[in-house]
């Protein structure tokens, strides 16, 4: 996900005992996001809470030298307007990642748990970010029917896992999750890829992964900038270990007016040869600053069962 603008702290500089050599310089940047907002569910209840994600994060790194840094992150998921944990009980107290690694001309390693390397970067796809519970239809539809932690309660992370993210060449990058350990009773290890292409002005994405339960899933994704306009769309195919299998499509388009960026959504899954859920969304940012904006969102949601529901909210969100 993308990181606001951030608060940066030196931790440490001097010289090396008995030369004069200056040590290796260590940085530890601390940022964030605070969302908080009024909205109306799909069961006609209405709730202030947590519209988009808010975190709290801590990340670093310290020149080793030789083009090479030592680096960390460590994010916090939490709930605004109780001041609580995100999934309190049920998920890591570091929801959001746990890692160290290694950076360089090579790109980037990381050893952890974090998000994998189909979802750390299907974000860019979603006119929301796959960042609102009202609007996004990412939130909604995507990875139907799989989980990258089948085993801890269901998310897009991988615990106990290696990550690499090479360095770019000609604009495309590959993307590698993997945990070398079987979890009790699993049917294999946890691992995705992915390939992204990236100009500046149009994205690509192409990506698979398994799960410890047997799982399976493939994303395709393009995104393109036309001046102030911006479309997007993503394939997705999930398959559960069960054999059943979810088919998603979903289209986004953004549209910056100054302070103001207006969004539009829409998206499909298809389960098993049946249309499980439509989803149809707008939404409108306004930018109060660099760090805080406000925003509305809309959108009507179609279920199989339930039939149609009508959701929509208005929210404050504050970066650093």
């Amino acid at each position: 996900m993308k990181l606001s603008t951030s608060i940066r702290y030196l931790l440490s500089t001097g010289l090396v005992l008995g030369g004069g050599a200056a040590m290796a310089q260590s940085n530890v940047t601390i940022s964030g996001s605070l969302d908080v907002g009024v909205f109306r569910d799909k069961a006609s209840v209405t709730n202030l809470g947590t519209i988009k994600r808010s975190h709290l994060q801590f990340d670093g790194s310290e020149d080793l030298g030789g083009g090479l840094a030592a680096t960390f992150k460590l994010r916090q998921r939490l709930d605004v307007d109780t001041g609580a944990l995100e999934g309190a009980g049920t998920k890591p107290a570091w929801h959001g990642e746990t890692t160290v690694g290694l950076k360089g001309g090579f790109g980037a390693l990381r050893l952890g748990r974090a998000v994998d390397a189909i979802q750390s970067h299907d974000w860019a796809f979603d006119a929301w970010d796959n960042f609102s519970r009202v609007a996004s239809p990412a939130w909604d539809l995507w990875h139907w029917n799989y989980s990258a932690d089948p085993v801890g309660g269901g998310s897009g992370r991988v615990a106990n896992a290696v990550f690499f993210d090479s360095a770019k060449f000609s604009n495309f990058s590959a993307h590698l999750s993997y945990s070398p350990e079987k979890p009790a009773d699993a049917v294999g290890t946890t691992r995705a890829a992915s390939v992204v292409y990236n100009d500046g002005t149009t994205r690509a994405m192409l990506g698979a992964g398994k799960n410890s339960a047997g799982a399976k899933e493939t994303s395709i994704g393009l995104r393109s900038r036309f001046a102030d306009l911006t479309l997007m769309g993503m394939y997705n195919v999930s398959e559960s270990a069960a054999g059943s299998e979810a088919k998603v499509s979903t289209l986004g388009a953004t549209y910056a007016l100054g302070a103001t960026t207006l969004k539009a959504g829409w998206g499909s899954a298809d389960v098993d040869g049946i249309k499980k859920q439509r989803v149809v969304s707008l939404g409108a940012n306004y930018a109060l600053s660099k760090r805080t904006g406000v925003y509305v969102d809309l959108a009507s949601k179609r279920y199989i069962a339930d039939g149609t529901k009508r959701v929509y909210g208005v929210g404050l969100t504050h970066s650093f």
